[in-house]
């Protein structure tokens, strides 16, 4: 059974109230308990489309009511997660996490509970990258009040951050574009009741720059350097046979390179397209030097040479139009 199997029989165990302490029961009131929820992410790491995941720098932040824990202190007191009813936040998407402060509330005199905590590591994200590597994507932190319904619990954004994403960020080949908070009950089967959830929604647009550099302009350069045999004399059918045959193995190369950074997915991206048609001029114009090449054996020297004239320009005209389909 993987991870997030295991994380969706939890919730429906906790949904039933395995999880809650005999005697710590949800605060009477008149309707659902309300609870402020901040999501506050302070950095983005990094965020790996081939394994489909982001590292991120989260904040939590949930705050509630309990009248039956008010006191007569002078300040807050501390008290253990055993000791007191709280929502069991889950993160949804979380694979490995490490928690950097206590788990312990703050109780404050008048019953105003306070829970805060900061977790680092890695969250799950599946990705649409047919539009990669001018793709769009949503990174999603979702947390569940997992064996609570909404009946039983209401989770309310907070208000105090007016964008709960810190100004500058350590990932850099991503620009975060807005974010969004939605709350509403997560159910782990079509059946039951569900739970409460909320999700803290950042939209993300990738930079394009790197692939620019890095791929795009190498791949054409390889891709016009299989045009140099048009101006090779066809007489010369190893040369040009060579030339070609060394672009078409470059192109390959370049090919496994790439498919490092994507995921093994059944569609094709943008990108792949760009690659593809690549691929396929290459192919057709070591066609074109065998063409060419046997009709200078057989005499046919001019007809080789008009064939070529025509490659120069078909060519790089149907590379450019493959160019714009693909990329645009």
């Amino acid at each position: 059974m993987n991870q997030k199997a295991l994380i969706l029989s939890l919730l429906l165990f906790l949904a039933t109230g395995g999880a809650v302490a005999a005697d710590i029961t949800v605060p009477e009131g008149d309707g659902p308990v309300p609870v402020t929820v901040l999501v506050y992410m302070l950095d983005l790491d990094d965020v790996d489309s081939s394994q489909q995941t982001f590292t991120a720098n989260v904040f939590l932040k949930y705050d509630w009511d309990d009248p039956r824990l008010a006191h007569e202190g002078d300040g807050p007191v501390i008290m253990g997660m055993d000791e007191i009813w709280h929502p069991h936040f889950q993160i949804l998407n979380q694979q490995k996490l490490w928690k950097t402060f206590p788990e312990r509330f703050t109780v404050f005199p008048d019953g105003h509970v306070n829970y805060r905590q900061r977790v680092w590591g890695d969250f799950s994200q599946p990705m649409d990258l047919r539009d990669y590597p001018a793709d769009h994507q949503v990174m999603t932190v979702e947390l569940v009040a997992s064996g609570h319904t909404s009946e039983q619990v209401r989770l309310i954004p907070s208000t105090e951050a007016e964008h709960a994403i810190a100004a500058e960020l350590s990932v850099t080949d991503f620009e975060i574009t807005g974010s969004e908070v939605v709350v509403g009950s997560f159910k782990p089967w079509d059946s039951g009741p569900g739970v409460a959830s909320i999700r803290s929604i950042y939209f993300a647009s990738r930079k394009t720059g790197y692939f620019v550099v890095k791929v795009i302009i190498p791949l054409i350069l390889i891709v016009m350097m299989s045009w140099s045999v048009f101006w090779i004399d066809p007489a010369e059918g190893g040369t040009q046979i060579g030339v070609a045959t060394t672009t078409m193995l470059t192109l390959i190369a370049f090919r496994f390179a790439i498919d490092t950074s994507l995921p093994k997915i059944s569609y094709l991206t943008r990108l792949d397209t760009f690659v593809m048609a690549a691929t396929v001029l290459v192919f057709l114009s070591l066609f074109e030097v065998v063409i060419t090449s046997r009709l200078a054996k057989t005499g046919r020297q001019e007809r080789a040479m008009l064939l070529d004239r025509w490659s120069r320009l078909i060519f790089p005209g149907a590379f450019v139009a493959v160019t714009v389909l693909a990329l645009s």
